[in-house]
């Protein structure tokens, strides 16, 4: 959280253009609202974090006698903002509208505590994320300083999802000249070189609401909503494949739930998520995941995190995988970058 003294500038030609096309496809509500873009300090809602941590709990695999301890897993996953549109202003019963294109080259690693401490099959997971948000003060706040905002937006994700391996999905298939034989493949899979791809296409939407602002102290309460639908394809390089998607399902669905207080710039934060495939065979249960951090504002984006996950194992093929897992260690997560008008504050939460 900052305080802001950032005017609108001057409409651009670019942004005016694509302003107008906004208003006349009725995204915001008039062509002739002030516009600009951000080229320093894009707002950052709703996206990837990064993470590093440690695990006393054990990873399973199937193809191994004995469950592996983990030395650590990371989560590395940078958002590159293309220059990020906002259009409007916060003020009582106005809003601004807010536009991103995001990339992420998102990465998970798992090094297991056996000889040589090997790094199992990573998951590459790179997407593109659209967004549209709206940020507002509910219409009761008056002319000085608000002590609530609103924000709700939506993303769009294309991306692809893949582990870089060549072997045969089924643990009793062997690849020969013309693929892997035998043809039919069957229960359990190959957990530890099976090949694991597909592309596709998440719907989320989130909600945010930030009352009790106290700008001496720099304070607030958040609370927050999500839900997501996600959809596995077969189009494209590297789609899915009918044999992974009999049992890894059409894609996933889920919601979640966030409370996050902000004191004197610090951020504290809790939060919970359950998600489910569907159309998969055999049925696979809910997987609920809790995670409480803390971000200092002196850490610059760098805080300490708990997290338990119980339900699927979230690791590319080892998605069969039962898990019950306790996690310890850092996160990289920017703060929200939020910016308005001369005049009001930027006191938002970070709504993810």
């Amino acid at each position: 959280m900052s305080l802001l003294a950032t005017r609108l500038s001057r409409p651009r030609g670019g942004a005016l253009l694509l302003a107008t096309v906004l208003a006349v496809l009725g995204f915001v509500p008039e062509a002739s609202a002030g516009s600009r873009f951000e080229f320093d300090a894009p707002v950052n809602m709703a996206l990837d974090r990064s993470y590093v941590f440690y695990s006393p709990s054990r990873i399973r695999r199937a193809g191994e006698a004995e469950p592996s301890g983990l030395v650590f897993e990371a989560q590395v996953a940078p958002n590159l903002f293309f220059p990020q549109l906002h259009v409007g202003e916060v003020a009582p019963g106005l809003g601004e509208y807010i536009f991103s294109a995001v990339l992420t080259p998102h990465i998970r690693l798992r090094m297991l505590a056996q000889e040589s401490s090997p790094v199992i099959p990573p998951s590459f997971m790179p997407k593109l994320t659209l967004q549209a948000a709206r940020l507002w003060t509910p219409r009761g706040e008056g002319e000085g300083a608000p002590t609530s905002f609103g924000l709700a937006l939506v993303n769009v994700v294309v991306g692809h999802y893949s582990n870089g391996q060549a072997g045969c999905f089924y643990a009793n298939q062997s690849r020969g000249e013309s693929g892997c034989v035998p043809t039919e493949g069957a229960l359990p899979l190959n957990e530890l070189s099976g090949d694991f791809s597909t592309n596709f296409l998440r719907v989320e939407g989130h909600a945010r609401y930030l009352t009790h602002i106290d700008v001496r102290r720099r304070s607030a309460w958040g609370f927050g909503a999500s839900a997501f639908i996600e959809r596995n394809t077969s189009l494209a390089f590297g789609g899915i494949t009918s044999e992974m998607r009999e049992v890894y399902g059409d894609g996933h669905f889920g919601l979640g739930a966030a409370v996050e207080h902000f004191w004197f710039e610090h951020r504290f934060r809790a939060e919970g998520h359950l998600s489910r495939p569907y159309g998969e065979s055999p049925r696979q249960p809910w997987t609920l995941s809790l995670e409480a951090a803390a971000l200092p504002r002196w850490g610059a984006g760098f805080g300490g995190f708990v997290r338990y996950v119980r339900g699927q194992d979230y690791y590319n093929v080892l998605f069969l995988q039962r898990v019950s897992l306790v996690q310890v260690g850092l996160i990289f997560e920017l703060g929200p970058g939020l910016r308005a008008q001369e005049g009001l504050t930027s006191q938002f939460l970070n709504p993810q």
